[in-house]
This record gives C-alpha cells, structure tokens and sequence, in this order.
C-alpha cells in the first residue's frame, strides 16, 4: 500500500474542490505544504505579507466563485492573515486558510512562536479545526472545502508540523460537493 504525507492528501483534497491558487508566505512550518503544492496543479503565489494574500485569496475567490486558499507559517506568520480573513468572512467569499502550527509536542511551554489560533480564527470563519492526527486529514480538509463553499465563508485548517509530515496510507479521497445551478 502507497503512502502520502499529509500536506499531499490537504493539497489533493483543495485541488479535488477546485483551489487553483494559494496564496502566501513560504517557510519553516509550512515547507511540506508548500513542497506538495509544487507537485500539484495548485499555483503558489508568494506575497511580500500573509494579510496581502488573505485579501488576494478572498478577492479571487469572490470575483470567481471558486474556492481558494492561502497558507502561511506558525506563530505571527498565520496570525498575519487576520485582516484580510475577516474581510473574506464578511464578504462570504469561500477561501479556505491553511494555518500551519509548531510540532505538538511544543505546544503548552510558552514556545515563541505558539499562537492559539482557534479563538482567534473561530470569530471569522465557517469552519475552524485542527488536523490532529494524519487519519483526520482527508476527512478535515473535505469538511473545510465544503464548508467554505455551502456556507460562503471562510475556512481554517490548522495543521502543527509533525502532522503535516507524517504519512498515511493512500486511500479514498474524501469528495467535495460543488454545487451546480440547474
């Protein structure tokens, strides 16, 4: 049986709900993200500051309907993303975040770069969850690229390092919904 990561199945779960872009800032806990976008059909598109991606993903994603995403790094890097989420919120454009976090074992000792994004996310969006172990990806991800597209609104995935990296085995993907006028 084959193996992905768990920043592949995120990625190829948003690409099956029709994400063509992400928009962000690269780094540290992000780079399994970032590295399973590069061998998807999603284009990255780098920004100077994580609230200018926000802002971009929830323009594209108002403009166009689709669903879009943007991602950033722990700490600051995530939390950067605020404005331009709440913007998204208010407009119901569906836009989903993905919010990487420090590894779990460093959560809860004061760590630098440890931001508690839950309350903080859950003020402004649809969907707001943490993938806590590599057999909740498929499932998450879907949830979260469907709630941004039923409810129009903003979605957040926070995803901690050592659960981005880890594998799990290939299995069926988890299908969004996308809904159709008749």
């Amino acid at each position: 049986m084959s193996h992905k990561t768990v920043a592949e199945i995120v990625i190829e779960t948003l690409q099956s709900a029709g994400v063509r872009h992400c928009w962000g800032v690269p780094g540290d806990t992000l780079n399994y993200v970032t590295d399973a976008i590069r061998r998807s059909e999603i284009e990255w598109v780098h920004v100077r500051h994580e609230e200018v991606g926000a802002f971009a993903a929830g323009a594209e994603a108002l403009l166009s309907g689709h669903l879009t995403a943007c991602a950033g790094s722990c700490g600051p890097g995530s939390l950067h993303f605020i404005n331009g989420i709440f913007e998204s919120h208010r407009n119901r454009a569906p836009v989903v975040l993905i919010a990487s976090q420090i590894t779990n074992d460093e959560l809860g000792f004061d760590f630098p770069q440890e931001v508690d994004f839950m309350p903080i996310y859950r003020t402004c969006s649809v969907f707001c969850s943490e993938i806590r172990s590599p057999s909740q990806a498929r499932r998450k991800t879907a949830m979260a690229a469907q709630a941004a597209l039923s409810k129009r609104g903003v979605a957040v995935l926070i995803l901690p390092v050592d659960v981005s990296k880890a594998e799990v085995s290939d299995e069926p993907a988890f299908a969004v919904h996308l809904a159709t006028s008749a």
